[in-house]
């Protein structure tokens, strides 16, 4: 076993802990009886128990450029750490959206950005849904706001924080404790779900040490195996030319089989282009929106691959491999389960240089493999109730925040009155709703990080599926987020709707979402 002294991963260089309030350090440590911390010339020591070791030290004001010293078995010397306000920014994929995937729209905001003391710490989950033993906190890089790293911030986080510091030029930490997919139901420990929903079954199935992991794994594995059967072999020599027996499609647009029917499989898009201009190293493609994935090609060179189906496909690349003359571009899309294609509303062009050419209209279309079985769907880790709470927000209960930031609730849309689950005995008196729920867990979260912390709740954008629509359980978990101040204690709803990009999951207008969301950390922060 081994005996080297290590710090919970949360503890770094470049770390922000929350001003006025007395902090927790605490790590591991097999060889030594005692640890002790070394902070602005004074000692600070505890006991090693079983192991760990945890020791308070008493509240600083705001500050930067500190060090710090812990010494057991061996030595940690940290540098660089500031003092301010720390705001956990928990929910799923769009708080957890980051910088890059918003420079459509914010490009010229981000590209003048530079701001050392707004720092960002990533917590990854270490998936363990006995309540009974500790999830350990790994280790991750604390990221600032400058040119080289503020691309992986969280865009909705780093927004509101700018407008923050602008204010009062106090460090901003962000603790990015959110993942995309994630339910409501597993953000909660288990004794709380069971005063409303049953979910016994999908909880003792992985209470086992290792079992999500093990689960994940297989899922990985015939996810894999699936993809695989629609994937022949020398399949790139398909990029290289159009086929014979290609057929006419408009794009952007949903693809069908030739029966009108959905399509699951793998097909070849192509697209011939004129280009009248002499290409240049600098060139570009926007391949919009597409579902699912893809592998993009120009004149049988690969461009760029998206594995799944929601990030904007932007592929810059060398410019060298383009022909002043006809171009052919060839997509690969693989479509999972029945509803698939170009979506329209997005952007999709080729650019060199200072030229850019559309690429929408008349495509050729050439199926590769269809198959009548869909991509084997299966519950994610951050869908498992009671997971998140057990990897994401007791191995953090020894924190303090200044605020917390929720943006959640696509993936309980389906079904946020839990029709569709059991209810417990404790729970059949009870409003079962999202909204009821959510406040409960809040309240739970605020009673074991024994913090009254303020918390902002963002509403959902307009999501309008290419294939639904917008559905009515969308529409009423939104009410519920704008509803939310009147069901708890010192909440604000931040209003975003209105934000919502047409078959957009993730609207890219973060930065204006920011400005609302900064409004409402000053009220609560002056309640």
């Amino acid at each position: 076993m081994s005996t080297k002294t290590r710090l919970a991963g949360i503890f770094g260089n470049g770390m922000v802990i929350q001003r006025d309030k007395p902090f927790r350090i605490w790590g591991f440590d097999n060889g030594a009886d005692k640890v002790s911390v070394f902070f602005e010339n004074k000692e600070y020591e505890t006991e090693v128990k079983d192991g760990r070791f945890k020791i308070e030290l008493p509240s600083h004001g705001a500050a930067t450029g500190l060090d710090l010293k812990v010494k057991g078995t061996d030595e940690i010397e940290l540098s660089d750490i500031c003092f301010g306000d720390v705001y956990m920014l928990s929910g799923q994929s769009n708080m957890e959206l980051p910088v890059v995937r918003t420079l459509d729209v914010t490009g010229d905001e981000v590209a003048i950005s530079d701001y050392p003391y707004i720092r960002q710490f990533r917590l990854m989950p270490e998936y363990r849904l006995d309540e009974t033993k500790e999830a350990d906190l790994l280790k991750a890089e604390w990221v600032r706001a400058v040119p080289g790293e503020i691309m992986e911030i969280s865009a909705v986080g780093f927004f509101c924080a700018k407008e923050l510091y602008e204010e009062n030029k106090v460090p901003v930490g962000l603790v990015l404790n959110a993942q995309g997919g994630s339910t409501l139901e597993a953000w909660i420990p288990k004794d709380l779900l069971d005063e409303y929903v049953d979910f016994d079954e999908e909880v003792n199935r992985f209470i086992e040490d290792n079992s999500v992991q093990a689960f994940i794994q297989n899922m990985n594995d015939v996810t894999a195996a699936w993809r695989d059967s629609i994937t022949p072999e020398g399949y790139e020599e398909s990029s290289r030319k159009i086929p014979g027996d290609a057929y006419e499609v408009t794009l952007p647009g949903i693809f069908l089989d030739r029966e009108g029917k959905g399509y699951s499989g793998s097909m070849w898009l192509y697209k011939e282009i004129d280009i009248d201009v002499e290409p240049q190293k600098d060139s570009f493609l926007y391949v919009g929106e597409l579902i699912d994935a893809d592998q993009t090609f120009i004149n049988g060179v690969l461009v760029g691959r998206t594995e799944y189906c929601y990030p904007p496909r932007k592929y810059p690349f060398d410019g060298s491999i383009l022909k002043q003359g006809k171009n052919l571009i060839a997509v690969r899309l693989e479509i999972n389960n029945r509803n698939g294609g170009f979506l329209p509303d997005h952007k999709y062009y080729i650019r060199t240089g200072n030229k850019s050419y559309s690429i929408e209209g008349t495509w050729l279309r050439k199926d590769e493999i269809s198959t009548d079985t869909s991509c084997p769907q299966y519950i994610m880790g951050q869908t498992i109730p009671t997971a998140l709470y057990t990897a994401s927000i007791k191995p953090i209960l020894d924190l303090k925040f200044k605020g917390i930031w929720w943006y959640q609730g696509e993936s309980n849309a389906d079904d946020p009155y839990f029709k569709k689950r059991k209810i417990t005995e404790a729970g059949k008196d009870k409003i079962i709703s999202y909204e009821e729920i959510f406040a409960a867990m809040v309240r739970r979260w605020r009673k074991e990080f024994d913090q009254e912390i303020p918390i902002a709740v963002v509403e959902m954008p307009d999501y309008i599926s290419p294939v639904d629509g917008l559905g009515d359980g969308w529409i009423e978990v939104q009410k519920m987020q704008m509803n939310s101040p009147n069901t708890l204690e010192i909440c604000e709803a931040v209003h975003a709707k209105d934000l919502s990009e047409a078959y957009e999951l993730h609207p890219q207008n973060k930065s204006i979402l920011g400005k609302r969301m900064a409004e409402a950390v000053r009220k609560l922060n002056n309640n």
